[in-house]
């Protein structure tokens, strides 16, 4: 649902320009601090699930033709524009309740994040990548970071997929 630069390569998207509801309207707005623009890194399901994502979004929007507004999105509707939040919201409780996760605001998945991260003992300093105001985002990542964040997404995964089996 968010604006972003997906680079499933190098494994990650960079939140850049959250959506946010302003009385009726959808609209583009900023992050709340510099530290909000990040990186999310992704393990390899996640890639190869995006990957499947972008290709069904690309026939989605060949069939709209001319009706696609280009918002690029990561999520969108079929016609390319954005949902809006509060339905993004809804969204995610009833996924959530559906795989019998405990019911939390979809902003405080990160907050889970950063708990799995701790338990899957991911290095401190790789868990600080979750955007908080207090943790300066470099935007140019050496190879050995990029391996670090990638193999910490890896981790993290591994915890989750033990956990429902």
């Amino acid at each position: 649902m968010l604006r972003s630069s997906a680079d499933l390569d190098a494994g990650f998207l960079k939140v850049e320009r959250p959506v946010l509801l302003i009385g009726a309207e959808v609209t583009e707005g900023r992050p709340k601090s510099r530290a909000g623009e990040r990186l999310i890194w992704l393990e390899a399901e996640t890639i190869r699930l995006l990957r499947e994502h972008r290709i069904a979004q690309l026939k989605t929007r060949m069939k709209a033709g001319p009706t696609w507004t280009e918002n690029d999105l990561v999520f969108c509707q079929d016609d390319g524009t954005p949902w809006k939040p509060d339905y993004v919201s809804r969204r995610f409780k009833a996924l959530a309740a559906e795989a019998g996760l405990p019911r939390i605001k979809l902003h405080e998945g990160r907050h889970s994040a950063a708990s799995l991260a701790r338990d899957a003992e991911v290095e401190p300093e790789i868990r600080k990548t979750l955007g908080h105001a207090d943790q300066a985002i470099t935007s140019h990542y050496t190879h050995i970071e990029a391996q670090a964040h990638r193999a910490a997404a890896e981790m993290v995964a591994k915890l989750v997929e033990e956990a429902g089996s």
